[in-house]
């Protein structure tokens, strides 16, 4: 059965991320107390950040699946090798507003595992509010 997200759903779903990444903007600021980008600010981007990744990851996995994937259910390769494009997109968002330059690298990988893991979350609620929302998403 195709489906998929409905315009209500995309927006649901970005605006439970938005929300989200702020949310991880208030924490990521207690543990960097010198970095002083809003909150909203930080939250933006790493939402914009994970839309274009999260598009260019898509269309590649598109691409590529069919031919390395032999599976019924590609969820669990999918979200695997979502894994380190997420800890690139938070080390970056790191780099831009908490630790230029990643000089404390210790620190900053445990940041973006932990960010990337909230992401994980964050997929869970966003794809449940466009599945229970109306007009979220589309079942043929």
């Amino acid at each position: 059965m195709p489906m998929g997200p409905a315009p209500l759903g995309f927006a649901y779903f970005v605006g439970v991320k938005f929300v989200g990444y702020t949310a991880a903007a208030y924490v990521l600021r207690k543990a960097y107390p010198d970095a002083r980008a809003s909150l909203a600010k930080v939250g933006g981007t790493r939402t914009v950040i994970g839309i274009a990744a999260g598009l260019a990851y898509g269309a590649l996995w598109l691409l590529l699946s069919s031919r390395v994937f032999r599976t019924e259910d590609p969820t669990v390769p999918y979200l695997l090798g979502l894994l380190p494009v997420r800890i690139g997109e938070w080390l970056w968002l790191l780099h831009l507003f908490f630790d230029r330059g990643l000089k404390n690298r210790g620190k900053a990988f445990k940041s973006a595992a932990a960010g990337a893991g909230w992401s994980y979350c964050l997929d869970a609620i966003g794809i449940g509010s466009a599945l229970v929302i109306p007009g979220g998403i589309w079942v043929c």
